[in-house]
């Protein structure tokens, strides 16, 4: 025998029990755009409905269109109606699992579609009204597929970066965004550190050597930026803490001498005007190459403080 899927039946409007639960998360604005909504269109999100052995029948999903429809005077609706069991939390379980069904648009598709209608003439007061907005929600919309780059934008389209985290890079000058958006791909950052680097980038304080390093490796950025707020701590086996996890001089030589290595390709290789960009953070970088040099000395040779370069 075929299984029935069509369960959609007309009911009264009076004889369904609403959720005291829902209502409390509907408000007055909801209520009057839902009000227009099925005026204008109709009832566009049908109503779900479970009934008990005992005939109850209990709203799961549709709160606000179920009180849309009693204020307008409407007797009878359509509703998908299902069964369920009288048992404690039933009816809770059931409209739980309803709302980890619905799907949004999402923040990329929303602001393209008010990019559109924006630029049909609407007002945003209007929009905001509509929708029951915000401004900056409206804005941030808005911001995130005018202000974006084009690289960008196809990262979001193809799905490797998240629309939400899309949305914090589009804060970012556009020069520089699909250079941060390909490393933070690459890391797979959350979305709470992109925040983060994308803040610290913005920080009219923030050197420029620590800006090249968000761009090139944003989880180092992210740890030197965490780090420059909280106490750093040695021991005397030479142990540095930070965070609860231990570095020895070791690691540090290692880590330094690998990054150094690697600049030193890229310079040698890299074209002069790219190169030319980053003057600034170069110039910042030979002075703390020189503090580094002058402690290394001072440890092998006390009370040497000049500073110098042996040629080899």
């Amino acid at each position: 025998m075929k299984k029935q899927i069509n369960k959609v039946r007309e009911m009264d409007v009076a004889a369904i029990e609403g959720s005291q639960a829902m209502a409390a998360g509907v408000d007055r604005q909801a209520i009057e755009r839902c009000k227009d909504a099925v005026e204008k269109l109709g009832v566009h999100h049908t109503p779900v409905v479970g009934t008990t052995q005992g005939g109850k029948r209990m709203l799961l999903s549709g709160q606000c269109e179920l009180i849309a429809l009693r204020e307008l005077g409407v007797k009878k609706m359509e509703v998908i109606e299902i069964d369920m069991t009288d048992g404690a939390g039933a009816r809770a379980k059931l409209s739980l699992q309803l709302m980890s069904l619905k799907d949004g648009p999402g923040a990329l598709c929303e602001g393209m579609l008010l990019q559109e209608v924006v630029g049909a003439g609407v007002s945003r007061s209007e929009i905001q009204t509509m929708l029951g907005k915000s401004a900056s929600w409206v804005s941030n919309r808005i911001a995130l597929v005018t202000r974006l780059d084009d690289n960008v934008y196809e990262l979001v389209k193809s799905g490797l970066l998240d629309p939400r985290s899309a949305q914090e890079v589009a804060r970012l000058p556009a020069e520089v965004q699909f250079a941060f958006a390909e490393a933070a791909v690459r890391e797979s950052l959350p979305k709470s550190a992109i925040e983060a680097l994308v803040a610290g980038y913005n920080d009219e304080n923030c050197p420029s050597a620590v800006k090249a390093q968000i761009l090139s490796d944003p989880r180092a950025a992210l740890k030197r930026m965490t780090d420059k707020r909280r106490a750093v701590t040695a021991d005397r086996s030479g142990r540095e803490e930070r965070n609860g996890s231990a570095y020895t001089i070791d690691e540090c030589i290692r880590s330094a001498m690998a990054q150094m290595l690697r600049l030193c390709r890229l310079l040698s290789r890299g074209p002069v005007l790219e190169i030319k960009i980053h003057e600034a953070a170069l110039m910042e970088l030979e002075t703390e190459l020189l503090s580094l040099l002058t402690a290394v000395r001072g440890v092998f040779s006390p009370g040497k403080t000049e500073v110098g370069c042996d040629a080899g």
